[in-house]
C-alpha cells in the first residue's frame, strides 16, 4: 500500500512539473480592464487595455490628463492572474515590459525610454477596474 501511495505521489508530482514547463499562447484577457499603479520611484500610471492596444496616462508627469496610445501590445498569462506584457511606442523609441500580478497587486516594469534611459522598478497596484 505504501508503494502504491508513493507511486501515485510521484506521478502527480511529475504531471504538475510537466504542466509548469509548458509555454502559453498570447492572450487578450486583459482587454477591457484598467489599472492604476505607483512605482517605488514615485512615478504613477493609469493603464487601460483594449483591442486597439494599450493606452496610459502618466499621472505624475507634466500632462496627467493626456492619454498616450493606443500602442499594440502582446501579453501572456504565465500563471493564473499573472501577466507578462510588452509594447513598443513607435515615434518615441520607448520599449516597455511589465510583469503584472493581480494576486498580490504588484507590477514589475522594465523599459528603455527614448532609446537611452533605462527604467527598472517595482510598483503597487492602487486601483483595478475589470
Amino acid at each position: 500500500m505504501n508503494k502504491f501511495i508513493l507511486l501515485i505521489s510521484i506521478l502527480l508530482f511529475s504531471i504538475n512539473a510537466m504542466a509548469s514547463d509548458e509555454l502559453v499562447e498570447p492572450t487578450r484577457k486583459l482587454n477591457g480592464s484598467e489599472i492604476t499603479y505607483e512605482y517605488t520611484s514615485g512615478r504613477s500610471y493609469n493603464v487601460k487595455f483594449e483591442e486597439a492596444g494599450i493606452s496610459y496616462r502618466y499621472l505624475t508627469g507634466s500632462k496627467p490628463e493626456t492619454w498616450w496610445g493606443p500602442f499594440p501590445y502582446q501579453a501572456f498569462e504565465i500563471e493564473k492572474e499573472i501577466y507578462m506584457l510588452s509594447w513598443f511606442e513607435a515615434g518615441y523609441g520607448d520599449y516597455v515590459t511589465l510583469l503584472v500580478n493581480f494576486n498580490n497587486r504588484l507590477v514589475y516594469g522594465s523599459a528603455i525610454i527614448s532609446g537611452k534611459e533605462v527604467h527598472f522598478h517595482g510598483a503597487r497596484i492602487k486601483i483595478v477596474n475589470p
